[in-house]
């Protein structure tokens, strides 16, 4: 009896032990690979447009995230200050978060203080040396020493750049704060405040609730008038990156490398446990899956029916994406600040461009009423990317 209850176990096993390379098989088929080259849709191409000359510019965005670990010389910092050099005027650099690699600003008695002194000040430096402005918005790992290590940041950022709106919004405050230059009105809003529920705003902050930030982000958007309006946050209201579930094969075979790149060792099955559970089960509050993510997107495409942002700007993940959006006209995601911190990235229906590499991405308003949006890396090309941005007017002057 033993031998056949025995025998029955191995029979029962036998199929699910078949099975597993077809599992294997279908993981990674699913999971796809990362866009190493850049992903184009198709009838899009490269560079279709010539950089405008100074005097057809009317005003240009630099935007950039997730540059808050850099090594000396970042190829990609030196090329945005070669970029904000051209125009200084004419030119405004946003860094989209995550600033200060992994752990916020410390008290000033540290003994990393200095080291994380030396990031951030190789940020600052893109406006400072390039003679544009600029000012930063908080990520997630800025937040990491509480409301005290954000003020820090910004106490340092405004004091190296001469001007009290170094941070926005201010530390600790929701937002949006409102930036308005030539006939583009710029918000900047603290997403992290809307998806970490362990943080609160400050006391001095004019949004104490997320309801205060929705009425008043609604009255930004409704006194805009003609302006184009773009909106700054560190998180996108959506992602074909890590963050927006995207898992490539070697996540699933071999895990390790997510934390070391040389560490191949195959873990088939127990590798894929890690993005199964954190997408389906656990649905940690930085993934776009979670209940409070969701509530922020949600929130947000109310209020924009008033008035459709022509661009929503975010980093978080750490790859360069331009998608079709439908609360807003378009979402871009320039979270490759720096090329230490790069994460895998796939395409969607939505996705006009994406590529896993460093770079940022400029936006340029011109004399004529068009906008063009450039994605740009160091390299020998630069301009990997550019199109023209469709708008709800082609007449704001």
């Amino acid at each position: 009896m033993k031998n056949r209850g025995y025998l029955r176990i191995r029979l029962s096993i036998a199929p699910v032990r078949l099975a597993i390379p077809f599992i294997l098989i279908g993981l990674v088929t699913i999971s796809g690979c990362s866009h190493t080259r850049p992903y184009y849709r198709g009838g899009l191409h490269p560079s279709p447009q010539p950089l405008p000359e100074s005097n057809e510019l009317r005003f240009r965005l630099l935007l950039a995230g997730d540059a808050g670990a850099p090594r000396e010389d970042e190829p990609n910092l030196i090329l945005m200050t070669e970029w904000a050099a051209k125009n200084p005027e004419k030119t405004l650099v946003i860094f989209l978060g995550d600033f200060l690699y992994d752990n916020g600003m410390p008290v000033e008695q540290a003994t990393d203080r200095r080291e994380m002194e030396r990031r951030i000040q190789a940020q600052i430096d893109v406006i400072k040396n390039s003679g544009c402005r600029g000012f930063f918005v908080a990520g997630n790992h800025d937040w990491w020493q509480g409301a005290p290590g954000l003020q820090r940041a910004a106490d340092y950022i405004e004091a190296q750049l001469g001007t009290e709106d170094g941070l926005l919004p201010p530390a600790g405050w929701i937002g949006p704060a409102i930036v308005d230059v030539e006939n583009i009105r710029i918000l900047a809003i603290d997403s992290n405040l809307w998806i970490n529920p362990h943080l609160q705003p400050v006391g001095s902050s004019p949004q104490q609730t997320l309801d205060d930030s929705i009425a008043d982000l609604r009255d930004a958007l409704l006194s805009a008038g003609n302006r184009f309006v773009v909106v700054a946050a560190h998180h996108p209201l959506d992602s074909h990156g890590s963050h927006g579930g995207f898992y490539d094969w070697k996540d699933h075979l071999f895990p390790l490398t997510a934390w070391i790149d040389w560490l191949w060792v195959p873990l088939p099955i127990i590798g894929s446990l890690h993005p199964l559970l954190r997408w389906n089960v656990v649905r940690h509050y930085e993934e776009l899956n979670s209940t409070r993510y969701k509530k922020m997107i949600e929130d947000f495409g109310d209020a924009f029916d008033l008035k459709k942002p022509l661009l929503y700007a975010a980093g978080h993940d750490h790859a360069l994406q331009v998608l079709e959006g439908e609360s807003v006209g378009y979402i871009i995601v320039s979270g490759a600040g720096i090329d230490s911190r790069l994460s895998k990235v796939t395409d969607g229906a939505n996705t006009l461009f994406a590529h896993l590499h460093t770079g940022f991405m400029a936006v340029d308003f011109l004399q004529d009423g068009e906008t063009w949006l450039y994605v740009v890396e160091p390299g020998p090309e630069e301009v990997v990317f550019a199109m023209r941005l469709e708008t709800q007017s082609e007449n704001r002057r």
